[in-house]
């Protein structure tokens, strides 16, 4: 296709196209167009494919690596960094701070909540309950809180649950998942997409919370630089001192 075809079978204008292209790490709309034909992925095809049992243990590896290395450049290229700043920002200002999440995303969110809490941030992670208990929390949630609810496969029923109702009770919400279409979006004033949940899932068999990972910790860090310049400190030596 060409660009207005694209842009047409889309729904969206032909600068939203070429902006897409430039978001993706191309020049533009030809560049990327250029590259798909030339199939300029092809070295890497063998280590793309899914893991099966003629793979030696150095594919293996390679291809579990390689999963865990694209998670993150991909999460890397389309990544807001205004709003990752923007919420740095919000968890000062707010009141408290809410996470909400369920299975191995609860670790994720115990690591950052841990981390903010040791910059003096009123930070609770809410996770791994029943669903009438977590959407008690979520009901108590105010104008004041920022809510966090993370979830890798963007589905997950008490995460989502408590997003509404944190979100119809005034807070202000945020979502992060691997679902580019999650059906959360809607109660999300505030969406982060991380890796594309087929990316691993394609090669391995699962998806990954790599990705998520390390936005969490970026955002960590950035968050504590933030507070230290803010203080009129270094903001790079102070946060690694540990002194927050």
């Amino acid at each position: 296709m060409v660009i207005n075809e694209i842009a047409q079978e889309a729904g969206v204008s032909v600068p939203s196209v070429t902006r897409l292209a430039r978001k993706l790490g191309y020049s533009g709309f030809m560049d990327f167009r250029v590259s798909l034909a030339s199939g300029s992925s092809a070295v890497k095809r063998e280590i793309s494919l899914p893991i099966s049992s003629a793979d030696s243990i150095e594919v293996i590896i390679q291809k579990l690596m390689g999963g865990h290395i694209s998670a993150i450049e991909s999460t890397l290229k389309v990544l807001d960094t205004e709003k990752l700043s923007h919420l740095c920002d919000r968890i000062f200002a707010c009141k408290r701070v809410v996470w909400f999440s369920v299975g191995s995303c609860v670790q994720l969110a115990i690591n950052v909540s841990d981390g903010l809490c040791h910059m003096g941030v009123d930070s609770v992670v809410i996770g791994n309950r029943s669903l009438a208990i977590m959407q008690d929390y979520a009901e108590r949630m105010g104008k004041d809180d920022l809510v966090f609810c993370l979830t890798r496969s963007g589905k997950t029923h008490q995460t989502l649950s408590c997003l509404k109702t944190a979100k119809a009770n005034g807070a202000e919400t945020v979502l992060i998942t691997n679902l580019v279409n999650s059906p959360g979006e809607q109660y999300a004033d505030h969406f982060i997409c991380t890796s594309r949940h087929d990316d691993l899932y394609r090669i391995s068999g699962y998806d990954t919370g790599t990705a998520m990972c390390a936005l969490l910790e970026t955002f960590m860090v950035i968050a504590g630089m933030k507070k230290k310049a803010d203080a009129g400190m270094d903001p790079f030596t102070a946060y690694f001192k540990k002194d927050v």
